[in-house]
């Protein structure tokens, strides 16, 4: 094949196996711009639903996305002999857990599980972090966090303290019942940063990945493609010579 001053004769292998690269490239970067687009969704709902005037709590009220990421508020007394470690949360860097704490509802038999924020790891597994908090009634003003609707099932983890407070690997609201022998809300609390009543808060939409990292890596895919591109046409061309 003849382009100008070039002519252009790929071999049949080194075509399909760019081919499969150039597609799986492309492929990645626009998943990358997906990934993007769902997070920044979520970045935008949690933002306008936080600007909202918080609502109250209402135990038992049928539970949509609708809200999530909402204020509310509840009131009611914190169980401190029955309080729950996250395993597996991580701030700056550094290991550690998410204190969920039950909340009984004052004038209602409903409790729902309160985070508390991040403790960090103690010395060793087995030397779990101090949990203080208040016996008295309070005044949570939280925001609403749906539980996960998938779970990724870690190896079970041996307990080395089979007294409270106890470690888990997940927020599995059956789970938890059964551990905690109440039933909860369909929900958890994520605790205000200004409550007195908590440890390290920091509440995000989205973990992990940014809204801008996908869309850099999304930048990059492209860019291998279009390298992968060139060097293809690059090897497979050559000048025609003139000479006769």
């Amino acid at each position: 094949m003849r382009f100008g001053a070039f002519d252009f004769k790929p071999a049949r292998w080194p075509t399909i196996i760019t081919l499969l690269l150039l597609a799986l490239m492309t492929w990645l970067g626009f998943w990358q711009l997906e990934r993007a687009n769902w997070k920044q969704a979520l970045v935008d709902t949690h933002e306008g639903r936080t600007r909202l005037s918080p609502i109250a709590l209402r135990p038992g009220a049928e539970i949509d996305d609708e809200v999530q990421y909402r204020r509310v508020f509840a009131r009611g007394y914190y169980d401190m002999e029955h309080q729950l470690l996250l395993d597996n949360k991580t701030y700056q860097g550094h290991a550690g857990y998410q204190v969920l704490t039950p909340l009984h509802l004052a004038e209602s038999d409903a409790v729902v599980l309160v985070n508390r924020g991040w403790v960090p790891l103690g010395k060793s597994r087995a030397e779990l972090p101090e949990l203080p908090g208040t016996d008295g009634e309070v005044l949570v003003d939280a925001m609403v966090q749906l539980p996960p609707t998938k779970l990724f099932r870690l190896a079970e983890v041996d307990e080395v303290n089979a007294a409270w407070p106890k470690v888990v690997q997940q927020v599995e609201m059956g789970e938890l019942e059964q551990l905690l022998g109440v039933p909860l809300e369909p929900l958890t609390l994520l605790l205000d940063k200004d409550d007195a009543f908590g440890f390290i808060r920091d509440w995000k939409a989205v973990y992990g990945v940014t809204v801008d990292k996908h869309r850099a890596y999304a930048v990059q895919w492209f860019t291998l493609a279009a390298v992968l591109l060139l060097i293809y046409i690059s090897v497979n061309s050559k000048r025609i010579s003139n000479e006769k």
